[in-house]
């Protein structure tokens, strides 16, 4: 299919503060799709290792009728748009969608990404739905949280606001977040809903994009020839280290060779005594390959059948060790040479 006959694909962009939830969402409604849609997901990450794709199931689900593309390494609307441009049109054209969800980093600015997803050169290939913001009630007591200009802009651009976790709120929680809403010039009235374990309804993706998301028009130049950078090659050592910085946050992440294989023991003990905002991993061990996935200090793994190598990303408001939390990684090595 050509570029010209992807018309009017339902779109959504699913946003939210670092640990809200959206990939567990993005992943339930994944899990919910109509059997005979095809649907693509578009997934950036603050981090420069990129390991969204793993936990989202990567390219793996094709056949199951889910194409995952992401782009790592900060916004991805920066640098004039053109990573989410070259990703976009890319995913759009392997995947033919049905529909297409977007999810930006935690740290990123929605306002950007709706300004691309408005450009001429994708007026007629896009039709925007509802944006859907996720919100932890918790955090709404933390300054840091509630004051951050990005959080801000993700309430602002929402259609939908969706209270998440609801399992682990206190009774106050959602008052102070009802109450939260109530004095923010232009969230009076957003709809809000409350669910656990990112329970969105497929529903929801239907509405309709407010007035809020045509103003971000023309913002970028949808047209740029730039290509993406290639994908950093593993040196000889075996392990790659790459830090990103900005907004008040810190990540950190290391990619290891495929050979490599991992103590999924040592690894488990030392991922839980880590302390920090966020934490994804996707580790080749000894019993298969395993993902981690850490927010509010509370872990998940999930076994996938396979992955290109294994990488680790941390984000944190406060620098850690990385020396010290480098030489524990490979202390977890069980061997350089691949058995499973």
């Amino acid at each position: 299919m050509s570029q010209a006959e992807i018309v009017d694909i339902p779109t959504n962009v699913i946003t939210g503060f670092l640990g809200a939830g959206k990939s567990t969402a993005i992943l339930h409604l994944l899990k919910h799709k109509p059997a005979n849609e095809r649907w693509a997901v578009l997934v950036n990450e603050f981090g420069e290792v990129g390991i969204d794709g793993e936990l989202l199931g990567g390219n793996n689900r094709g056949e199951q009728g889910v194409f995952v593309r992401e782009v790592a390494g900060g916004c991805m609307c920066c640098a004039s748009g053109f990573p989410m441009q070259i990703a976009l049109t890319s995913l759009l054209s392997e995947a033919r969608p049905d529909r297409l969800l977007i999810e930006p980093t935690g740290l990123g600015h929605p306002k950007e990404v709706l300004a691309v997803l408005n450009a001429d050169h994708y007026q007629s290939m896009l039709d925007l739905r509802a944006t859907i913001t996720l919100v932890d009630a918790r955090k709404i007591r933390e300054p840091r949280y509630a004051e951050h200009p990005t959080f801000l802009q993700q309430l602002a651009v929402a259609d939908t606001i969706v209270a998440n976790k609801i399992d682990r709120y206190d009774d106050q929680c959602m008052p102070d977040l009802l109450d939260f809403l109530g004095q923010t010039e232009g969230l009076q009235d957003k709809p809000l809903h409350q669910v656990e374990q990112g329970a969105i309804e497929l529903a929801w993706l239907a509405a309709p994009t407010g007035e809020h998301t045509r103003q971000y028009q023309d913002h970028h130049d949808a047209h740029g020839t730039s290509v993406l950078p290639p994908a950093p090659e593993i040196p000889e050592s075996g392990l790659l280290r790459v830090d990103n910085e900005g907004d008040g946050f810190f990540s950190q992440g290391w990619i290891f060779s495929p050979a490599w294989c991992f103590d999924e023991d040592k690894l488990n003990t030392l991922l839980m005594g880590i302390e920090a905002d966020r934490l994804k991993a996707v580790f080749i061990t000894r019993n298969g390959v395993t993902t981690y996935n850490m927010a509010d200090g509370v872990m998940t793994q999930s076994e996938v059948p396979n992955s290109p190598d294994s990488r680790v990303e941390i984000i944190s408001a406060n620098r850690t060790q990385s020396n010290d939390l480098e030489e524990a990684l490979l202390r977890c090595v069980a061997s350089r040479t691949r058995t499973v």
